[in-house]
């Protein structure tokens, strides 16, 4: 797998740390393995520190995240990725949530952790 993944588990959550050449089949496996990561712990929310990622490829790259984050994570899983600011530019995230999956990104750690808090205890969430 070209995208390095390492989990540590806290109180009511996984985290997950990616760092690697972000390319379709490494993000594509990298999501597949977080997601037997957190059935495996049985934890539905998630924050991704994505931090250590390279820029992709191309937007059909971003594309493809989207959509494999959508098809493994339903609406059961929150996950809050961490971002560069260098990197991110929206269309992943975008393309994830418009097919269902509750994501959302974020450039500092302290609001993604709020922001699962509120997903988490909301009773939708």
């Amino acid at each position: 797998m070209g995208i390095e993944l390492s989990y540590q588990e806290e109180p009511g959550l996984l985290r997950v740390d990616m760092a690697g050449k972000w390319t379709s089949d490494g993000m594509r496996d990298a999501i597949g393995a977080a997601r037997v990561e957190a059935d495996r712990r049985n934890l539905r929310t998630l924050l991704v520190d994505a931090r250590g990622i390279s820029m992709p490829e191309d937007e059909l790259t971003r594309f493809l995240a989207g959509v494999g984050w959508a098809d493994l994570f339903d609406q059961r899983f929150h996950a809050a990725f961490l971002v560069t600011p260098a990197v991110y530019n929206g269309f992943a995230e975008t393309v994830a949530r418009n097919r269902g999956a509750n994501v959302k990104a974020f450039f500092e750690a302290g609001p993604a952790r709020a922001w699962l808090a509120d997903t988490s205890s909301s009773p939708s969430g």
